[in-house]
């Protein structure tokens, strides 16, 4: 797996889904990454690394060999 940095910009998924999207500004590329996940894990996750506020938060995370996100570990800015 290959570990890719960035900001988080979005997180679309709806209540009873089980997939959703994490929109990631990846860098140094400075192209934004749709991320496939696990909705409600990924929810929970977000949450406790960062509570309400996971827009502009950075993260490294990597990606399955399906390309869903694998894991992710919040970064001090």
């Amino acid at each position: 797996m290959t570990t890719r940095s960035g900001q988080i910009v979005g997180f679309y998924g709806t209540l009873g889904s089980g997939i959703a999207t994490l929109a990631i500004a990846v860098e140094p590329q400075g192209y934004v990454a749709h991320v496939p996940c696990e909705n409600a894990p990924t929810v929970r996750a977000l949450r406790d690394a960062f509570g309400n506020d996971i827009i502009g938060q950075e993260i490294e995370f990597e990606l399955d060999t399906l390309g869903v996100l694998a894991n992710f570990t919040p970064q001090e800015v």
